[in-house]
């Protein structure tokens, strides 16, 4: 193996590469996050009054079915505009990062052009790899629930025996996961290989190479998202205590911090000399 194909230096290289081309890195990178905040925001705006609508009265037993059938009616677009934004962000991506890996300079316009005329073979790729993880995670539902319904009724066993499928299920999620996400870099990079096609090649490639590299890989990425997901929600804690306390001064309140009850001051212990 070389020391690129192991999973530090496979890591390394993603990071480094949008430093290969920044501005169009850049740009990929606010193409992908303008759609998906917008339509977080609109739905936002739109479905969360109608959802707490539905919430309240739900928590009342005074649901109205009208309600409920007009937030199915709109939650069924914001879906689909939801899979249109990440297929298009996940092509983008895909051959932005393909072609700067292979060192060829693209302005935006020519990636654009590029993707115009190639979207279809990756979007059906993408749609496969959606419907296999939902089918995973329906029987893998249905498969940790199974020892309660052969068991009948919740004793240690069935307990025992939903934790042991719910750990196996999530071990084999890392093995299909790499093969079924590496298809969709295969549908873009390669000719008339898209869907089971390159779902198979990918399976291939994964089988030919380290068995455990695919999902160290898997759980690298993983650990990286959670990072990252964690800082963001740092911060966004962060930004609300500024603007908590920026509120406090605009109203003329004093700014301190109490330490309450639970806090004993320490005497401080100098030492003599």
């Amino acid at each position: 193996m070389s020391p690129t194909m192991n999973p530090t230096g496979i890591l390394r290289e993603a990071m480094k590469l949008p430093a290969r081309n920044q501005k169009l890195m850049l740009q990929v990178i606010l193409l992908t996050l303008a759609p998906f905040s917008l339509l977080v925001l609109l739905h936002y705006l739109v479905a969360s009054p109608l959802l707490q609508k539905v919430e309240d009265t739900y928590e009342s037993s005074s649901l109205d079915p009208k309600d409920l059938r007009s937030l199915v009616a709109l939650e069924i677009p914001f879906l689909v505009a939801l899979c249109i934004v990440s297929v298009f962000g996940t092509i983008i991506t895909i051959h932005a990062s393909a072609f700067t890996y292979v060192g060829k300079s693209l302005s935006l316009k020519e990636l654009m052009l590029w993707i115009f005329s190639t979207w279809k073979k990756p979007a059906i790729t993408w749609l496969y790899v959606s419907l296999l993880t939902i089918a995973y995670i329906v029987v893998s539902l249905f498969s940790i629930q199974l020892p309660t319904l052969i068991l009948i009724g919740t004793t240690n066993a069935t307990y025992a025996c939903s934790w042991l499928v719910a750990i196996l299920a999530a071990l084999l999620y890392l093995y299909f996961a790499p093969v079924w996400t590496l298809g969709l870099p295969i549908s873009v990079v390669e000719d008339d290989c898209h869907g089971l096609m390159a779902l198979k090649k990918s399976g291939k490639l994964v089988e030919d190479d380290d068995d455990v590299l695919g999902p160290v890989i898997r759980i690298s990425s993983m650990l990286v998202a959670t990072v990252l997901f964690c800082l963001t929600n740092m911060f966004t804690f962060v930004v609300h205590t500024v603007f908590y306390f920026e509120c406090k001064r605009s109203h003329g309140e004093k700014l301190d911090m109490e330490l309450g009850p639970g806090y004993h001051s320490v005497p401080t212990i100098i030492n003599a000399s």
